[in-house]
């Protein structure tokens, strides 16, 4: 027995409206072509999916079961068009990354250089995106590649890799006490203002700071809170607090910002980043970076 998708779209379509009419607007045709398909798609399977009356209509019970397997048929028909696009766009060298700005830091900068190396011809397209909607973008095969912070919620299908730990440093005004210092405690931060990222955004490693303030005898007092890296350090240039921020920031020279090491910080205190992709249908170009990613990582580690 030979049932096309179209059958299928057409009774997904009446199955959910619940009306031939509607379905047949919403699938841009005219009823009675409608009622036509659905009639042979009855006569193929040999038994109704729909009662009908003259004021309702309303599923079976075997259009109900059949509704469930007729939408995963047309997803797994979906997915296969879009694997097979992704595998063909090939030819295209084309690779698609969402990160999140913690990335820039250190990681992918030095990463893409690298694979430009090997595939001087592959296009990169990157996008800011936050962690949330690179999950979303990631499961309906809008990007290739996302870096994001960990922890997540598992999506199905996804690879999701721990690709580098940063340790944090004190940011300090120029002109602040500790400024001076070669090192740092956390303890030394005591009775100082902080500067944080919101909670919401990083609520793992926000509890973990806190957390080691507490251990360290103190509550981290927050003045004033950012999203953003550069908006974080140009609060301390203006003298607003200090902040705990990846040693990766320290890349980015803003004038009356200081960076001191903290030596006693618990291990578990880092700034994480994770790399998710779709490993089914994965194209070459986009398995050869990441390898470049996991090398890179690999470096930096060397350096720290």
């Amino acid at each position: 027995m030979i049932i096309s998708l179209l059958h299928m779209r057409h009774f997904i379509a009446v199955a959910e409206e619940l009306h031939f009419g509607r379905a047949a607007a919403r699938l841009g045709m005219a009823q009675p072509p409608l009622s036509q398909s659905i009639k042979r798609l009855e006569e193929r399977l040999g038994f109704p999916l729909f009662e009908r009356t003259q004021r309702m209509v309303s599923l079976t019970a075997a259009g109900r079961v059949f509704l469930e397997e007729a939408r995963r048929t047309i997803a797994q028909s979906e997915d296969a068009v879009r694997l097979a696009r992704r595998a063909a766009s090939d030819d295209l060298a084309l690779i698609s990354i969402a990160f999140v700005s913690a990335a820039l830091y250190r990681l992918l900068p030095r990463a893409i250089r690298a694979f430009h190396e090997v595939w001087p011809d592959t296009t990169i397209r990157l996008d800011e995106r936050s962690t949330e909607a690179q999950l979303a973008d990631l499961a309906g095969g809008d990007i290739d590649l996302g870096f994001f912070h960990p922890p997540i919620k598992i999506v199905d299908g996804l690879a999701v890799e721990l690709i580098h730990r940063d340790k944090l440093v004190v940011a300090a005004p120029s002109h602040h006490p500790l400024a001076v210092s070669k090192f740092c405690r956390l303890a030394d931060l005591a009775g100082h203002d902080f500067i944080m990222f919101p909670y919401p955004q990083g609520p793992t490693l926000h509890g973990k700071i806190t957390n080691a303030c507490r251990t360290a005898g103190f509550v981290p007092n927050v003045v004033q809170e950012a999203r953003q890296m550069h908006t974080i350090l140009s609060l301390v240039a203006a003298g607003l607090g200090v902040s705990l921020v990846p040693l990766g920031a320290t890349t980015m020279k803003i004038a009356g910002v200081v960076f001191i090491p903290l030596i006693d910080a618990p291990v578990d205190l880092a700034w994480e980043l994770a790399m998710g992709w779709q490993p089914r249908g994965a194209r070459k170009a986009l398995r050869s970076f990441l390898e470049v990613v996991r090398s890179t990582s690999q470096e930096l580690k060397s350096e720290a």
